[in-house]
């Protein structure tokens, strides 16, 4: 082939290219203008419920895809070892309220009682002072008398025998005078001793305030028995849809282990990753709508409700390496409504941004 023949097919193949590419250009539809379209896949705000203690599975009341309530039952967990320690804490908090009560009637009589003894203790005092008193004053009389008939016995006034009875009587006054003096001692011991009861009154109250102390504690031990065995009925937190049940019934399970997980179909939004050179267009509030194959022609309307602060390589669920190497920003648009809750998370989708105001909608 000559050389001329060769220039000729070289400028004919650039002449193609080039038409080609025209031709590609005029054919593909055109990008809409003021409008920003990604794809990803519909997400939820994901909760995942887990038990507080261990415990057997005895019911499982829901299943996948069901749509639960906030405060709905989802599963009743069984811990005969957790219900056993509640009848021991409740016996030992009843048995702490009897001593109290006990103790509170204790201190309540003799409260009332003290009075009545100190009372009675000091009257007893003043009449055994006042019997004293009577004694020493018959005692000086006797004395009196024995003396005086000693002298007129000598002078013949008296008789020995009278003289004789009044030394007797004088002697009966003495002992009269010990006697009372012995009982104005004991009655002041009963008057101290009754006194002393008022110490243990304040014994006996903090005796009761441990004895208070000690039902707190065993109704505080009880409260929190209870609340985990009340745990082990696993309730819903939100009104929402059950994605993913990984217990059987009669399964055991501890602490942590996840049980469900569910989440808010109200509550969906679309994460899509836009290109660096293009995140300058994308703000906070911005309209958008939502597409998927499942509605063809459908919209659902949707707002940006989150803009990622640093950019990121393009995720690897990306299909091409080409693709991934670029640099992106995570942008979640927020449903504003799920009729039906026909959009479920997992759902691929495309979102078509409006970054002007005035740009006509149009789908991806």
């Amino acid at each position: 082939m000559s050389k001329k023949t060769l220039v000729l097919l070289a400028m004919g193949a650039f002449v193609a290219l080039v038409a080609g590419v025209v031709l590609w250009q005029w054919l593909r539809p055109p990008t809409a203008a003021g409008l920003i379209t990604a794809s990803g896949r519909i997400e939820g705000r994901i909760t995942v419920l887990s038990p507080k203690s261990q415990g057997r599975v005895e019911r499982l009341l829901v299943d996948e895809g069901q749509r639960v309530r906030a405060g709905e039952v989802l599963a009743i967990l069984r811990d005969r070892a957790l219900e056993a320690r509640v009848r021991g804490l409740e016996a030992a908090r009843l048995t702490a309220e009897e001593r109290l009560r006990a103790a509170q009637t204790q201190l309540a009589l003799a409260r009332e009682r003290l009075p009545l003894q100190v009372d009675q203790a000091q009257a007893a005092v003043a009449e055994a002072q006042a019997r004293l008193g009577r004694a020493q004053a018959s005692a000086r009389n006797a004395k009196r008398d024995a003396k005086r008939y000693a002298e007129l016995v000598k002078e013949h006034y008296v008789s020995q025998r009278a003289a004789e009875a009044a030394q007797l009587d004088a002697l009966s006054a003495e002992k009269a005078v010990t006697e009372a003096e012995a009982a104005r001692r004991r009655t002041a011991r009963e008057l101290a001793l009754a006194r002393l009861a008022e110490m243990q009154i304040k014994a006996d109250e903090q005796g009761r305030n441990a004895l208070a102390r000690q039902v707190l504690q065993a109704q505080e031990a009880l409260a929190e028995a209870q609340t985990l065995l009340q745990d082990l009925q696993i309730k819903s937190p939100i009104d929402g849809v059950v994605l993913t049940r990984t217990v059987e019934l009669g399964e055991e399970v501890r602490p942590g282990s996840p049980l469900f997980t569910l989440v808010d179909p109200d509550h969906l939004y679309l994460k899509v990753y836009i290109p660096e050179p293009e995140i300058g267009k994308v703000a906070l509030g911005q309209e958008a709508r939502v597409y998927v194959d499942a509605y063809p022609g459908r919209a659902f309307p949707a707002r940006i409700s989150k803009i990622a602060s640093q950019a990121e390589f393009t995720p690897k669920n990306v299909e091409t390496r080409e693709e991934r190497v670029k640099l992106v920003f995570a942008v979640e648009l927020s449903l504003l409504e799920n009729p039906g809750a026909v959009l479920k998370p997992g759902m691929p989708a495309d979102g078509v941004i409006r970054w002007q105001p005035d740009a006509p909608w149009k789908g991806p």
